[in-house]
């Protein structure tokens, strides 16, 4: 009797086959039951041999294959799902070695949340050499995890990384996919509708895949000038979303150079490129007299500088950018919701209104007496209970605290040791949730 995959793994790849192999080859070894799984690989106009590997690979999960030219990631993985038979897609890069818990630890998350995102942990795996390029890359990647790790964190769209994560077959369909009209940031798009459409991001700590990088520097350089392009056309569908991206930082460039490569990237893009051509040879220089702070803010000028100019490829010029920054502040306050609330109510009457109402930022006091706010922040999730306490336990313990001393010393009885017990309480009970969720 034929079993009917209840899990898809979707994986896009182009001119990888030796690195497709080792992650089909550590697909081979999930603990969740292979019967149940099936695992399509969409190449996307392969010229070095994957096809051939993929016909002679022998799996003991269903594998299919689907060819079609260049188009993207983004094509590649909409094709991949749309002949998915799986309730539940797992979509992993083609340099990913799944660790053996993968697919069950994505699976265990989804069990009985409808419209729940899930965010694998990808820890990287750097070649050799380590010089100062692969040990940046490496703190760098490992940085983009941490904050999921902290309780309450509060989830925005460049929190869905798209090398490993999961969603419902049903939920991607409804909010249209990956846009083949981007090849990079794909992913965040993708993230700002899903969010909008109300689904819930979590981190899954051991949905675990290695992942290989194998960026060098001067792939690092385009890469930034990609962003720049994408974060236009994002900005521009959703304009609210520009005080959150780096598009809103551009006048306060940190050092003279990054000024004079501001301006080159919209006045005169040629010479900017010669400009940065040559400050890119400078950086072996420096790596060889192993002045490693020196040679990391010059990486920050030129990383900056790529970025700037794809924004100026899009836009033109420093004037279109300041119209395009205003309208996109415009649009984000116009989005503003806020409340207020009481913490003389209670934690749990002040969590439960969070929950009903959903605001975009909040107003805290207890009392008479202000506490401090949460602000509302472009492109994250509307803030939900699981939010307020870790915030008061951390961020706002100053002023709760005084705010509970003055109301002491109005006469009013209070437990501020309850109070602050529950808080951390509840923020250790988050922690522990999200590590096994």
């Amino acid at each position: 009797m034929k079993v009917e995959p209840t899990v898809t793994v979707i994986i896009p790849t182009y001119n990888r086959s030796i690195s497709l192999q080792r992650t089909l080859d550590a697909l081979c070894a999930q603990t969740y039951p292979l019967q149940q799984v099936e695992i399509i690989v969409v190449t996307d106009g392969c010229t070095d041999g994957t096809a051939e590997m993929l016909c002679h690979y022998e799996a003991p999960f269903t594998l299919r294959v689907i060819e079609q030219l260049n188009q993207g990631p983004s094509v590649a993985r909409n094709q991949g799902a749309a002949q998915a038979r799986g309730r539940l897609l797992i979509f992993l890069d083609d340099d990913i070695e799944s660790a053996p818990s993968l697919i069950e630890a994505h699976v265990r998350a989804h069990a009985r949340q409808p419209d729940r995102v899930v965010i694998g942990y990808l820890p990287p795996v750097i070649q050799e050499p380590t010089d100062f390029f692969r040990t940046g890359l490496w703190v760098w990647l490992e940085a983009m995890f941490q904050p999921m790790r902290k309780p309450g964190h509060r989830y925005g769209y460049w929190n869905l990384l798209s090398g490993n994560f999961s969603l419902e077959a049903e939920l991607f369909a409804r909010v249209g996919g990956f846009d083949p009209a981007l090849r990079c940031h794909e992913d965040y798009e993708l993230g700002v509708r899903l969010i909008k459409a109300g689904a819930s991001l979590t981190f899954a700590a051991d949905a675990l895949g290695y992942h290989h990088e194998t960026s060098d520097l001067n792939r690092s350089l385009q890469r930034k000038y990609q962003e720049g392009r994408a974060d236009v056309m994002i900005g521009r569908r959703y304009p609210e979303l520009c005080p959150s991206m780096p598009l809103a930082h551009f006048w306060e460039p940190w050092s003279s150079l990054s000024r004079r490569l501001h301006f080159l990237a919209f006045a005169w893009p040629e010479g900017g490129d010669r400009l940065a051509a040559s400050l890119r040879c400078t950086l072996d220089i420096l790596e060889w007299m192993r002045l490693r702070s020196r040679w990391r803010r010059r990486l920050d000028e030129l990383l900056d500088y790529w970025y700037w100019r794809g924004v100026a490829e899009e836009l033109g010029t420093r004037r279109e950018l300041a119209s395009f920054l205003q309208y996109g502040l415009v649009r984000a306050d116009e989005s503003v919701h806020e409340i207020e609330l009481d913490l003389r109510e209670g934690l749990e009457a002040a969590e439960r209104r969070l929950d009903k109402e959903r605001p975009a930022g909040t107003r805290i006091r207890y009392g008479p007496w202000p506490v401090g706010r949460i602000p509302s922040q472009p492109g994250a999730e509307r803030l939900r209970g699981a939010h307020l306490r870790p915030i008061l336990a951390t961020d706002l313990a100053w002023p709760l605290l005084r705010a509970l001393a003055l109301e002491g010393a109005a006469g009013k009885a209070i437990d501020a040791d309850r109070l602050f017990a529950e808080s951390s309480v509840q923020s250790s009970e988050t922690v522990y949730a999200n590590e096994n969720t």
